[in-house]
């Protein structure tokens, strides 16, 4: 009876990986794009079952550029900021080409704004913000600084009635001060960073949180309703911001968020 059993279970694993390998061998496109031989990687899990959706790969900036612009979507991102980001930061394109979600999220330092771009890096709609009041990337509690790197959304939260508690432990009174909604990001190591409204509206567009980023409670909701779980969500670093991390032996990267500009041109 077990050696039977057995027998079923190992036939039935045979014909999902048959099925499986069928649908890979046939989905060989992302978007409407076919990459070039050398840029095309098939990723494997470490789970029973085999990916079946393709992952690509690219070892130059120069391969992520071909593999957009001999897309069906190529005149799409020739108007958006992928190609740029290329040599700007090959990583983040490769996971951004990638990406199964409707999009991405900026969120500029540089130009104070959170930015949401569609899946070919065309901006669709930008939100003027405020990021902690202190420059360079994120460390530790207390360090009031806002993260910077790629990163994803985690979760959105009602955030209504919250109240603020500050890194001493003091609740604040009154509720409010994180306004009607909190995505909150998938960071490593750090639970307490996201998205959100505010009480203070005057302080959009400085530097005035404790890591936070800031929108006014009318864009923060305009903003739930461009994401979801998982969407990726990429802080990029002011000029200041670079400075401090190079300062204390940090290199993040830093990308320009309109088309045609690099990084370095719009920093401040």
């Amino acid at each position: 009876m077990k050696t039977r059993l057995n027998y079923i279970i190992a036939a039935g694993l045979a014909g999902i990986f048959a099925l499986s390998a069928d649908a890979i061998s046939n989905n060989n496109t992302l978007n409407g794009v076919k990459p070039p031989k050398e840029a095309y990687v098939l990723s494997q899990s470490d789970s029973v079952l085999p990916v079946v959706r393709p992952y690509y790969t690219f070892s130059t900036p120069a391969s992520a550029i071909e593999f957009m612009m001999e897309s069906e979507n190529s005149e799409d991102y020739a108007r958006g900021i992928l190609p740029q980001m290329a040599n700007e930061e090959l990583s983040y394109v490769e996971k951004l080409l990638n990406n199964e979600h409707d999009g991405f999220i900026v969120v500029d330092k540089s130009r104070m704004k959170v930015i949401k771009f569609n899946r070919f890096g065309v901006e669709e709609e930008s939100f003027g913000m405020a990021c902690a009041k202190n420059y360079g990337t994120k460390h530790k509690t207390g360090d009031s600084r806002t993260p910077e790197g790629f990163f994803s959304v985690k979760q959105i939260q009602n955030s209504t009635d919250w109240h603020y508690v500050d890194d001493n432990g003091n609740v604040s009174e009154k509720t409010g001060e994180f306004g009607p909604r909190f995505i909150r990001l998938s960071i490593p190591g750090i639970t307490c960073i996201g998205i959100h409204g505010t009480a203070a509206p005057w302080s959009i567009g400085g530097r005035r949180s404790h890591g936070c980023i800031r929108l006014t409670n009318e864009n923060i909701m305009k903003v739930v309703d461009m994401v979801e779980p998982g969407m990726p969500v990429i802080i990029t670093p002011g000029k200041k911001d670079m400075a401090v991390n190079k300062s204390e032996g940090y290199n993040i990267p830093s990308i320009s968020t309109i088309p045609g500009h690099t990084a370095l041109s719009m920093n401040r």
